[in-house]
């Protein structure tokens, strides 16, 4: 069952991605979405399928690491982020997850993800699954730098995003999200950090009913929460 789900979300990706209409509008520049052009382009499908090519590649060609005998992790984060096109959305989320420790420098997870979006024609809610990978660059003994990435799909209660004075476009219920950011887990005791950092969070529907109904959203904000570990890791 759980590998059909993973199909089921890689061949929507790939669609998403494949999609001639998706959108790079005025106001999409390189300081607000650093990693969102060629060759990343991390805000479309490549955020998951890039991210799951260098988990496996590392895995093939690195050592596992047989003192990592329970990498398990349970995390909550709230963040916010403004989107910087029109009509500014302003985007509320919270994430709710577990990450698993594949070594001790990289970790993959599962989140369900809580979005509330606002702005002058937006008002409603979503809620998605998203598969997400970490790279921790920097490990120390109280805390750790990482690198995300990760795509899932979303279902907001009213179509978003709706049609604005820039964009006349009516977006869908269903959607595709992902993320994209840098953060730090800075560790309370040997089970319990908060984690706090950056991302970039972009939402549209890959031109799934055509371009005249993918309107997209993208946002940078920040998030904080916290992580907890068994003990006996």
């Amino acid at each position: 069952m759980k590998h059909k789900f993973v199909m089921l979300i890689a061949v929507f990706l790939f669609h998403h991605q494949s999609a001639d209409s998706q959108t790079f509008s005025s106001g999409d520049h390189w300081y607000t979405n650093p990693l969102g052009f060629s060759p990343l382009e991390l805000h479309a499908a490549n955020g998951f399928l890039l991210p799951a090519a260098a988990v496996a590649a590392c895995l093939i060609f690195t050592k596992d690491d047989t003192s990592l005998t329970n990498g398990n992790a349970l995390y909550n984060e709230d963040g916010i982020s403004w989107g910087y096109k029109i009509p500014h959305t302003t985007l509320f989320q919270n994430s709710t997850g577990i990450s698993h420790a594949l070594r001790r420098w990289m970790s993959v997870g599962l989140e369900i993800c809580l979005y509330n979006v606002m702005d002058e024609y937006n008002n409603t809610g979503g809620v998605g699954v998203r598969p997400f990978a970490r790279f921790y660059p920097l490990t120390e003994k109280r805390w750790r730098l990482y690198f995300e990435s990760g795509v899932g799909i979303i279902y907001f209660f009213d179509n978003f995003p709706k049609p604005t004075i820039a964009d006349s476009r009516l977006g869908t219920h269903w959607n595709a999200t992902s993320k994209y950011g840098i953060g730090s887990e800075i560790n309370l005791d040997s089970s319990t950090s908060i984690v706090i950092g950056a991302r970039h969070v972009h939402v549209s529907n890959g031109n799934v009913l055509g371009v005249d109904r993918n309107p997209s959203h993208d946002s940078n904000g920040f998030f904080v929460g916290f992580s907890y570990r068994p003990a006996n890791q």
